[in-house]
């Protein structure tokens, strides 16, 4: 039997986001607000045993949509074990996000969103995003409308293992939503 537990610990704040200063309190308390904890369970559940997931290429995954390949599938976690991890994952992700973008350009609601986002198509995924640049270049409706769409109108970000998935598309039209300020 493994002795494996999920990494609990809050992230360390990366240098590149100390070095922009203090994170303003209403983006940090977005963070781990209801918004935030409430989107995140809903769209990547709460899990309280590891599985592999197949839509992730069977990466074992565990509470709301954590991943680790050194976690063994099967293995059960407690709810506040999953608290903790989906309270790490929140920050470590958000961490990102704030790595990337200009401070100027975010609301607690777009730092839900492209946090929650982040979550799902991974850091440098979402930081290279078209949806990022745009929100940089204070494009705000355009970046929150390329979570989900390309320039086109084409779905984006709602594929995978080169299939469409109408539940990821249903995703990115929630993140775009929350990005505009309409919380979900």
């Amino acid at each position: 039997m493994s002795n494996w537990r999920p990494n609990t610990n809050a992230p360390k704040v990366p240098a590149a986001v100390l070095r922009k200063g203090a994170i303003p309190a209403a983006l940090l308390a977005a963070l781990t607000g209801p918004l935030a904890w409430t989107t995140l369970e809903r769209w990547e559940g709460n899990i309280l045993r590891v599985y592999a997931d197949n839509l992730a290429g069977g990466i074992p995954t565990y509470c709301a949509g954590r991943t680790d390949w050194k976690a063994p599938v099967g293995t059960r976690l407690t709810s506040d074990e999953c608290r903790e991890v989906n309270k790490t994952t929140l920050l470590e992700y958000g961490y990102a996000v704030l790595g990337c973008t200009e401070w100027s350009h975010l609301t607690p609601y777009r730092l839900v969103a492209l946090t929650i986002f982040a979550i799902n198509v991974g850091k440098a995924g979402a930081c290279g995003s078209r949806a990022f640049r745009l929100i940089n270049d204070g494009q705000y409706a355009a970046g929150c409308d390329a979570l989900a769409r390309s320039p086109s109108g084409a779905p984006v970000w709602s594929y995978a293992g080169g299939k469409y998935l109408q539940g990821l598309q249903n995703r990115r039209q929630a993140e775009r939503a929350i990005c505009l300020g309409k919380a979900q």
